[in-house]
């Protein structure tokens, strides 16, 4: 905001970015994404963001993550938490989403294992200091 608020948002345009462009044929994908961000932020007026950060989980870890916590919270997956099919395919969106908009991707698998939450935290942490001292 020009009064230099800061305004952290989880998933709004985004998760739209993601979702349903992966629900589009491969070829319709990048007019998808130019269409969504005209709307979203010409036409309705959200607030475009300085920054926007994709971690990126690959999908077999992913899944492992999803069973865990159902297990933990005694939960049942939804619809897409269950395709994953669907989940590769977002992935794949996503990290062609976050090449197509300019996004920071963070990658949260290193040496073929998760990296600590402390570990990502920081790395965060960097990208947001960065944006907000530039």
């Amino acid at each position: 905001y020009e009064d230099g608020g800061v305004v952290l948002s989880d998933r709004y345009t985004t998760s739209n970015a993601v979702h349903q462009a992966s629900k589009e044929a491969p070829e319709n994908r990048d007019a998808f994404l130019h269409w969504l961000y005209d709307f979203e932020y010409n036409k309705m007026g959200l607030p475009r963001p300085d920054l926007t950060i994709y971690l990126d989980v690959p999908t077999d870890f992913t899944e492992k993550l999803l069973r865990h916590r159902e297990a933990d919270t005694n939960t049942k997956a939804d619809i897409h938490e269950k395709d994953m099919q669907y989940l590769a395919t977002c992935r794949e969106m996503g990290r062609a989403a976050a090449n197509y908009y300019g996004w920071q991707v963070v990658s949260c698998v290193k040496d073929g294992k998760m990296r600590s939450i402390e570990d990502i935290h920081e790395e965060i942490y960097g990208l947001v200091k960065s944006c907000l001292e530039g």
